[in-house]
């Protein structure tokens, strides 16, 4: 058995420098100047604001989990003095910070006029009495509270140990090494996120955990939240608001809650100035939605929450949508509707003024370009400059559009609103998190180099079993530029490490690895192939060829589920229900949710073989995996004796995809297969000889990544996309967001930077080219999605793909296809091919566009989900 290796202080250094500062914490065995924190007294002077009181306290706790025993927190200094003393406060705002400065022990220069910056430094003989003092000012509330929960992540206190359950290691003592370290400005201000479609999790958790007396989601559940989101160096909260939820500030102690721990409140794209309409806007009393015919009863339910909340620290969504996530209740044509958005604003902003500051300008706003409010902006709807423009995915990860050179101009500035999580069409994915870091890497670093950075909103769902998404996402928006040349392995390696700090995090890195590669070329909420209200479908892994890529898939799947077993059998029992949480839940359900449907579609192929034997084997295993995430489930929700119970549901909405599929009888054995189910060719046909790519079962089929040659250009080079594509990783030119921003018009296509693809093929016919494309929207409203091929040195033919996968709710079955499967499809005809050896290029010409996969294909070339494997 390999030996288990304990993370050093480098490890935990590497996991918390991601997102904060340099490493300043050392265990058990100081260098003679280090400064001990088990019995030292943290003052935290009464100007202090309360935040940083809260987060004072909460350090002090951690200093006590990890030692053993709890400093004091006082607001004067006792007598006689503490040798040792931890000062944190506010500049301008401590006396104590002032006397410092004045004595020229403290300089407070570099986090002067910043947003939630702060510097942490050793002090000697700081005051009569005192030996020696860490000493922390903040710029701000936040910036204390930021500068503290870094050193608590330093101590081993993981921001997941009460959500996840993640064990505190213990030490003797925990000693601050000498130095002084600055903590900037975060690259994005405002960070938050969205509790959302919290019907079969959050809600039923916190109603019989967390808040029983009010059978709903309460203070004691938001407070939990408000804590996590202050340790991970998040400062934003859009609350639940789902039918059924009770709405936030119908408990006023909410509101106070998160202004005690600094959190921003914000609310959804479809709740202007913090209201709740599903919860708080009754047709029957107040009249309809509609601000064409009932707008003085609209701007009264507006007006009384801001005379309510307007006294906090909010980020206010302004505009106008449905009820709840529907389109604006109005008549008239998009530009009849955009004018009466615009005099909405108007009036909103009529009322900031009254309730927050007479400066409309200087109060944070922001309308979400969200499903059709961007059909609207798009139609002419003019925004107040200060007002951010908050741009949105398409809420499966791919982002929609991203702010023109002139609208980066604006004094509001722009932001993101992605999801992790979804419920809607074309189906949701509401259960397990599996939308890998690599991609919102790729999404949100390419917003970021947009300059859409002013406030980032994540869709979390039921917050659980989100947790590395989140963690990833917010660490993104603290330090984008550090944090954006940090790739998905080095991320899961030195985030798993410090959760699991005497495990191999190496071995559990390649678990999350493969365990994102799988779903993301179907996740296990789309193995029904259905619409999110339709019946399911037999999947479109092709079982008859490719050396079945059924069989293939389900074994890659136990494979991942029988090493997750072995490496939970490594970790120790203290930590056993934090991997049961983090990996071994999401591997395992994933797992039995394919092999339901894989061996029900092994039902039906033994049926049509007259294999009954094997049919009910397939039959009884497909009932057995069903009853698997059942089990799965069942322990989750009892992890910790009960803390979780009711936080995860096993058919989140009720959707055909998480009953037991129907599997085969014996009548069935008439039933025809489904068309992707085709066998290979007869083996004189099967493989083209020669090297490299060569023609099998009428196709060549190549990774985007495995060119032969290529040619960058002067604006940037071809980048390899690690961990991000249906078959591996995928390839773009430069950095899309950067190029965007450069208007120069594009040189010939033949000048262009290129890719070159050799194969060999021995069938003499016409062939197309089937470009599989990461399924991206253009970056704003002055590009395309243009890219170039070329065959045999042929004059390149110019494709242009971005109309093929435009969202449009509920009608657009090519976006549909594209998202499901994490791939869109360009087909382009090379004409006939004679049999032998061939190049082909792609060439750049738009930004963003990035390619996942090559299938040169024949007439009687053979299925394959989503791609063949490769053609060697």
């Amino acid at each position: 058995m390999k030996q288990l290796r304990l993370a050093s202080p480098l490890i935990f250094a590497i996991a918390s420098t991601l997102a904060c500062a340099a490493q300043a914490v050392r265990f058990d065995h100081p260098e003679p100047a280090d400064l001990p924190l088990a019995h030292a007294v943290i003052l935290v002077e009464s100007s202090a604001p309360e935040t940083v009181r809260t987060a004072a306290n909460a350090f002090a706790g951690d200093i006590e989990a990890v030692t053993g025993s709890r400093p004091r927190v006082v607001a004067t200094l006792p007598s006689p003095a503490p040798e040792t003393l931890v000062v944190v406060g506010v500049a301008g705002q401590s006396p104590t910070l002032d006397r410092l400065q004045s004595a020229g022990k403290l300089d407070k220069t570099a986090i002067a006029n910043k947003w939630e910056a702060a510097v942490t430094t050793i002090v000697e003989s700081p005051m009569p009495g005192v030996k020696h003092a860490l000493v922390i000012a903040g710029s701000d509330r936040r910036g204390a509270a930021f500068a503290l929960f870094t050193l608590s992540r330093q101590m081993g206190v993981s921001p997941w140990s009460w959500w996840a359950d993640v064990p505190v290691p213990h030490h003797a003592e925990v000693y601050i090494h000498t130095g002084t370290t600055v903590q900037n400005s975060p690259s994005v201000p405002y960070r938050g996120i969205f509790l959302n479609d919290e019907d079969w999790g959050l809600r039923p958790w916190a109603a019989k955990k967390m808040d029983p007396e009010l059978k709903n989601v309460g203070p004691h559940a938001y407070e939990r939240i408000f804590e996590l989101l202050l340790r991970l160096h998040a400062n934003s909260l859009w609350p639940a608001m789902h039918p059924g939820t009770l709405a936030f500030n119908a408990v006023p102690e909410n509101a106070k809650l998160a202004d005690k721990w600094g959190i921003v409140m914000g609310s959804s794209h479809s709740e202007a100035l913090l209201r709740n309409n599903v919860g708080e806007w009754d047709e029957k009393r107040d009249g309809p939605w509609n601000y064409q015919t009932n707008h003085s009863a609209i701007d009264k339910y507006w007006d009384k929450r801001l005379a309510e909340n307007g006294r906090f620290e909010n980020f206010y969504t302004v505009g106008m949508r449905g009820v709840h996530d529907s389109g604006l209740e109005a008549t008239g044509s998009a530009e009849v509707k955009a004018r009466l958005v615009e005099d909405v604003m108007k009036e909103q902003r009529r009322i900031l003024a009254a309730h927050v500051t007479p400066d409309v300008t200087k109060v944070p706003q922001v309308i979400w370009l969200y499903k059709e409010s961007l059909e609207l902006y798009r139609a002419g709807m003019k925004v107040p400059d200060d007002v951010t423009l908050g741009w949105t995915d398409d809420n499966y990860g791919y982002i929609r559009q991203l702010p023109t050179v002139a609208e980066q101009q604006r004094s509001g500035g722009s932001g993101i609103y992605y999801h992790v999580s979804y419920w809607g069409f074309p189906h949701d994915h509401l259960w397990l998190s599996s939308t890998p870091p690599a991609l919102i890497r790729e999404e949100m670093t390419k917003a970021y180099d947009h300059n859409a950075r002013r406030y980032w909103v994540l869709n979390v769902g039921d917050l659980k079993p989100a947790e590395a998404d989140i963690d990833y996402f917010m660490q993104l928006a603290w330090d984008e530029p550090r944090m954006a040349a940090v790739d998905q392995s080095t991320f899961l390696r030195t985030w798993l490490a410090e959760q699991f700090p005497t495990a191999d995090a190496s071995r559990i890195a390649n678990l999350m690895q493969r365990y994102y590669q799988l779903n993301f070329v179907r996740k296990p909420e789309f193995m029904g192939f259905n619409g999110y209200n339709d019946g399911i479908n037999r999947t479109d892994f092709n079982p008859l060829a490719w050396g079945d890529q059924n069989h293939e898939r389900l074994a890659a799947w136990q494979t991942l589920a029988s090493d997750t077993a072995a490496v939970a059998k490594t970790i120790p029992a203290s930590a056993q229900d934090a991997f049961f949480e983090l990996v071994g839940y999401p591997v395992a359900a994933s797992e039995a949710q394919n092999e339901k449907f894989l061996a029900a579609d092994r039902s039906f192929l033994f049926a049509a073989e007259h294999s009954d034997i094997a049919r009910e084997e397939e039959a009884f295993e497909a009932r057995a995996a069903y009853n698997r995430i059942q089990t799965l489930t069942a322990q989750y929700n009892s992890l910790q004796g009960g803390k979780w119970d009711g936080i995860m549901s096993a058919a989140p909405r009720q959707r055909h995809v998480f009953e037991m599929p129907q599997t085969a009888s014996a009548a069935d054995a008439t039933k025809p297969l489904p068309a992707m189910w085709a066998p290979d060719l007869p083996s004189a046909k099967t493989a083209t000889p020669g090297s490299g790519f060569v023609e099998k079962n009428g196709l060549v089929s190549i990774e985007a990544a495995h060119f032969s040659k290529k040619q960058d250009g002067s604006l940037g080079r071809w980048n390899i996309l690690a961990d991000l594509g249906i078959s591996g990783d995928s390839v773009v030119y430069g950095a899309p967001g950067k190029l965007a921003n450069s208007m120069a018009a594009p040189p010939a296509l033949a000048t262009e930077p290129w890719l070159e693809y050799e194969f060999t093929t021995g069938t003499q016919a016409p062939a197309t080219l089937a470009l599989f494309l990461l399924p991206t929207f253009p970056v704003d409203a002055q590009h395309h999605l243009g890219y170039g091929v070329s065959i045999d040195g042929g004059a390149p033919k110019l494709i242009d793909a971005s109309g093929s996968g435009e969202w449009k709710e509920n009608s657009a079955p090519v976006w549909a296809a594209n998202v499901l499967r994490n791939a869109a499809i360009g087909l382009t005809p090379l004409g006939p091919l004679a049999p032998g050896k061939h190049t082909l290029r792609l060439y750049y010409r738009d930004p963003g566009v990035v390619f996942e996969h090559l299938v040169i294909a024949f007439p009687n070339a053979v299925p394959a989900y989503p791609v063949p494997p490769e053609t060697r």
